[in-house]
């Protein structure tokens, strides 16, 4: 893959079965506190973003297993999920990234809370999942 397509790695994606749990445990464990907080009422997913250094956290829990989108993302086991890929020219890197073998998920690309999000499976993992994402103007 052309590392030139991707710019940075945007942020961690961890799957977790209890939001306040996780914060709590990242906050006192850890000493690493919640920068902003968000909700995707469709797919009801809670989402706590943490912040070290440059690199976003995003602790993830989904509340419905049934939804197509969340059983595309195959996210049932809590634990680390994805890494969320910074890019420009959305549409180019993923036609690029699926010329290279990368298969996009059911449900993506599509937009995201921060801006232009697809979760792709690269060709020596189907388990594996990458996400790309293009961010609006004003989300840092």
């Amino acid at each position: 893959m052309n590392s030139v397509l991707l710019k940075k790695v945007d942020h961690i994606g961890i799957v977790v079965r209890d939001l306040d749990e996780a914060v709590a445990a990242y906050s006192k464990g850890l000493g690493i506190e919640v920068e902003r907080s968000a909700e995707v009422p469709a797919i009801r997913l809670k989402i706590a973003i943490l912040k070290v250094g440059e690199l976003e956290i995003e602790l993830l829990q989904y509340q419905d297993p049934d939804h197509p989108l969340v059983k595309s993302l195959n996210v049932q086991q809590p634990g680390l999920h994805h890494i969320g890929y910074a890019v420009e020219g959305f549409e180019g890197v993923l036609d690029a990234l699926k010329a290279n073998g990368c298969g996009v998920l059911e449900g993506f690309p599509r937009k995201g809370i921060f801006g232009k999000i697809a979760f792709l499976s690269p060709p020596h993992s189907s388990q594996e999942r990458i996400e790309i994402i293009e961010r609006a103007a004003g989300n840092p």
